[in-house]
């Protein structure tokens, strides 16, 4: 087999993957769920980002990238939000992915997998605490509040919704340091945890065929 056939084999392969675990996270991402111990229904946690995290360290980070953005894309003929929901998963779901990746990438050891996962938690939170407070919750206060009120107004709304969680919050900070952020380090951490477990069974399977 020379060299040319070997390479547009391993092409092919990349894509099939890549598809294969699209379409799983695509169909992971339909399986949403609140964590009402840590925030409002309106939060939903799902598992889509576990394929991606592991093509991510299997092919490489773009190609866990790349199933982040076809999961969004999948799911964006029945958004609920005009899209901004799906800009936002893909924003953050692609800086956990790619962030994890690259570091994994360095040094491919499971140290170094452990490494990158807790830094991709991390720097996914730090976005998301950064999203969510300056654009995220005021866009969907705005945007599914209709009553004339002011913006402020109806981020107080939001901001209660938070409160019926943990009683303490009475400010949209607040609902960010002690709901949002913890919330995006428990989906961090579970992704991360499940992955560490069953990367390297399903890395065998990537590689042997």
């Amino acid at each position: 087999m020379d060299s040319k056939t070997t390479k547009k084999k391993s092409i092919v392969k990349i894509i099939a993957l890549t598809g294969i675990m699209a379409a799983l996270s695509s169909i992971l991402r339909f399986l949403e769920f609140p964590l009402l111990f840590i925030a409002p229904d309106f939060l939903k946690f799902d598992f889509s980002n576990l394929p991606a995290l592991i093509v991510s360290f299997v092919l490489g980070p773009f190609y866990g990238l790349v199933v982040v953005a076809i999961k969004n894309l999948v799911y964006l003929p029945i958004t609920q939000t005009a899209g901004i929901g799906e800009i936002a998963d893909f924003v953050l779901g692609g800086i956990f992915v790619v962030s994890s990746g690259l570091i994994y990438k360095l040094k491919p050891t499971r140290k170094t997998a452990l490494i990158g996962m807790i830094s991709g938690t991390l720097i996914m939170t730090a976005a998301a605490a950064f999203m969510n407070y300056f654009f995220l919750i005021p866009f969907f206060a705005d945007f599914f509040i209709g009553a004339p009120i002011t913006l402020k107004e109806k981020i107080d709304i939001i901001v209660d919704a938070f409160s019926r969680v943990f009683p303490f919050i009475d400010s949209l900070l607040k609902a960010v340091v002690f709901s949002v952020i913890p919330f995006n380090i428990i989906k961090g951490v579970v992704i991360s945890i499940i992955t560490f477990l069953v990367y390297k069974k399903i890395s065998v399977i990537f590689k042997k065929y």
